[in-house]
């Protein structure tokens, strides 16, 4: 076993947590880069998942009997859905970002799909597009309203074949279709843009890359078309080896706000990764897909979808009143308090900022293992991935935290395993091991939290 992580001593001492299994039979790397290559993961790239074999790799280790019901309160674009119901179980996500929980939704749908009108709708979009006829027309669709970039999204020309492609399935009148098509250009719009993920959403130019002119965006859409199609089809045959074929239900609610909507004691296994304590802004970074496909209207759609997001967003909380932590865990207000004594020349800037982003974090932490606690089988498994964290130089050990949150909340600790050594990136908003002064060298790492129902 590893020895214990942390720039403060005392977190070990008053914890009996077990330390990090570096590997463990069943819990394999949750790097979500493999699910490009795989049917129906590949449909939607989402920095925030993981891979499709580290939950096939759980649901092995933990099935406790032959049909489960299995729970992602944080669903992103579906990768526990898809893996549940591939082995016969019934699935239930949440997700409050409406374009992940449109992908999440279209592809636990998947299974019920009409082929042949899938085939009709590549057939029209291709000869849509290679008639030209739109070329000659003014679109009825416009650049949203209530979008605004630093550059142009698209150039005029691209542009020009984004509005045509809108108008096309504008025309729809079957929502499954519709909702896939949105789907599909979604998953691919970035792509003929003149922004990028590096790996937060900037501009090409920022990043040193060209703009795009110009891009085929019919012949790019299609073939993403085709390839879902294809997908359909291969995912249609997993689901038939099933009797009854397994259900999916996808909420697109917060679950803090809107477990209740699952019957207590129903729950046999959650897998699940809560936003990092790292300030990774998903709505931002999936603003143009909200504005673009129709899923919100003004900047105060988005405010509203951030009040609500599980930890908030230090935009949301810095400049409030000190927030109290729940938890009642002494190392961790030590820590919060260390943190808000930081930098008070810079006001909600500075410590005090983060310190209130921090005790919010932790504080819906408590909220959620009392919530899921109450929709656990008695005996049931919950896994939580998760990461350390660094704000202004201060590390926390996330994992650690979480799973000492959990237990005083009545579940029991059945192990942290390290599924990932180091983490990419250290995209954490004005961090000191980003700005280059950190006390001391902090390892990124990733930790799937194991925990039993009492």
């Amino acid at each position: 076993m590893n020895a214990m992580r942390s720039s403060h001593p005392e977190a070990a001492a008053e914890s009996n947590l077990p330390n990090p299994l570096p590997s463990s039979p069943g819990f394999r790397d949750t790097t979500f880069t493999e699910n490009h290559e795989v049917a129906l993961h590949r449909w939607v790239p989402w920095i925030a998942g993981f891979s499709g074999s580290f939950v096939a790799g759980v649901l092995d280790t933990v099935r406790q009997r032959g049909k489960m019901r299995v729970l992602d309160p944080f669903a992103g674009v579906g990768t526990t859905l898809i893996e549940a119901l591939k082995k016969g179980d019934d699935t239930i996500g949440f997700e409050i970002n409406p374009y992940a929980a449109l992908a999440c939704k279209v592809k636990a749908n998947a299974g019920h799909y009409d082929v042949a009108d899938l085939d009709r709708l590549i057939a029209r979009f291709e000869a849509y597009g290679a008639a030209a006829s739109w070329l000659h027309t003014r679109p009825a669709s416009a650049r949203p309203a209530g979008f605004r970039s630093r550059s142009p999204f698209f150039s005029d020309t691209v542009e020009r074949q984004v509005l045509a492609c809108l108008d096309f399935v504008a025309a729809e009148t079957t929502d499954w279709l519709k909702d896939l098509f949105h789907v599909a250009f979604g998953s691919v719009m970035v792509s003929f843009s003149n922004y990028t993920y590096e790996p937060s959403l900037g501009t090409r130019a920022g990043a040193g890359k060209p703009d795009i002119e110009d891009a085929d965006v019919f012949g790019i859409v299609r073939r993403k078309l085709q390839e879902m199609r294809d997908d359909v089809i291969r995912f249609q045959g997993w689901l038939a080896r099933h009797k009854p074929v397994p259900r999916a239900t996808v909420h697109p609610l917060s679950y803090l706000d809107h477990a209740h909507r699952i019957e207590p004691r129903s729950i046999d296994v959650l897998i699940t990764s809560p936003p990092y304590l790292n300030n990774y802004h998903y709505i931002r970074n999936t603003r143009p897909h909200l504005f673009w496909l129709g899923l919100a209207q003004t900047p105060a759609d988005l405010k509203i979808i951030e009040r609500q997001s599980f930890g908030l967003f230090w935009q949301t909380v810095r400049s409030g009143p000190p927030v109290a932590l729940q938890p009642d865990l002494p190392h961790l207000a030590e820590q919060i308090e260390q943190l808000r004594a930081l930098h008070p020349e810079k006001a909600p800037y500075g410590g005090s900022g983060w310190a209130n982003y921090a005790a919010a974090y932790f504080n819906d932490c408590q909220r959620f293992c009392a919530v899921t606690l109450s929709r656990m089988r008695p005996g049931g498994s919950v896994v939580v991935v998760i990461g350390n964290n660094i704000l202004q130089g201060i590390e926390f050990q996330t994992d650690r935290l979480f799973a000492e949150i959990a237990e005083r909340e009545g579940f029991k600790i059945v192990d942290l395993h390290e599924v990932r050594k180091r983490r990419t990136g250290n995209s954490i908003v004005n961090s000191s091991v980003r700005i280059g002064a950190a006390r001391q060298r902090v390892r990124l790492y990733e930790t799937a939290v194991e925990l039993r129902a009492p």
